[in-house]
């Protein structure tokens, strides 16, 4: 245990800064001009911090992407802005992303109708259910997979769960996936705490079950991609939900 507790440490306060930068961050929503930006910032902040630190083992830190976030090896040309770099590499995973989302959809259809069941008993809406979609769905639904839910899973399943996981020697079975129970578990109670520092009402602490999930996907599949997905689709079921309901 000893020699855990100084990887730990750094992990910690890893977790502490960015948090804090965060906060900071948010604060400035209301600022006219800067605050709709807000968003973006803290998305870079997670994601590149994600990168940053395991960048020297980035499949081990299932943040490859079916080698999206790899760089280049091939000696091939860039292109102007490396957008030929991007082609290659997004042609190169399209056909892992094919199979996370599949998983990611797989996940939902056993979850999701339990998520309606308890979103009914929590809230007890007082009209029936009519379905309401937000308006402009897709660049709804791409904006919560490139903004909120790639950069909270390199983060926190990428970075935080592997990174406390190789501190942990001992193992559990869940549902046949191996995971390293402490950091399991710490990687959700870190996530919930970063969205009350956020947004400081009790409710937000629920997003602890949603990421005891996702990092049992991420244990299972090896990587961030149907965690990731996951993520997005849940997000927008829950909004749709509430339009629909409430």
């Amino acid at each position: 245990m000893g020699h855990a507790q100084g990887p730990v440490r750094r992990i910690l306060w890893v977790y502490v800064l960015v948090s804090a930068a965060v906060f900071g961050v948010t604060r400035l929503e209301d600022v006219p001009a800067i605050g709709q930006y807000a968003h973006l910032v803290v998305a870079a902040i997670f994601l590149l911090t994600s990168i940053r630190l395991g960048r020297e083992e980035i499949r081990h830190f299932g943040l490859a992407l079916g080698g999206l976030l790899e760089p280049p090896t091939d000696g091939r040309p860039r292109g102007p802005l490396g957008l030929w770099d991007l082609a290659r590499a997004l042609r190169a995973a399209l056909p892992s992303a094919i199979v996370e989302f599949g998983v990611a959809a797989g996940v939902a259809t056993v979850v999701f109708p339990l998520y309606a069941i308890g979103f009914y008993w929590w809230n007890e809406p007082a009209q029936p259910f009519s379905l309401a979609l937000p308006p402009e769905l897709a660049s709804l639904g791409l904006a919560q997979l490139v903004v909120v839910a790639l950069p909270e899973e390199a983060f926190f399943r990428g970075y935080i769960q592997t990174a406390l996981s190789d501190t942990e020697q001992k193992r559990i079975r869940v549902l046949a996936v191996e995971l390293a129970p402490a950091a399991w578990v710490a990687q959700a109670a870190l996530f919930a705490i970063v969205h009350l520092i956020v947004e400081p009402h009790p409710a937000r602490l629920a997003v602890f079950f949603p990421a005891l999930l996702f990092g049992w996907l991420r244990a299972w599949r090896g990587g961030i991609g149907a965690a990731m997905a996951l993520h997005a689709v849940s997000n927008l079921y829950s909004e749709i939900l509430s339009r629909s309901w409430l």
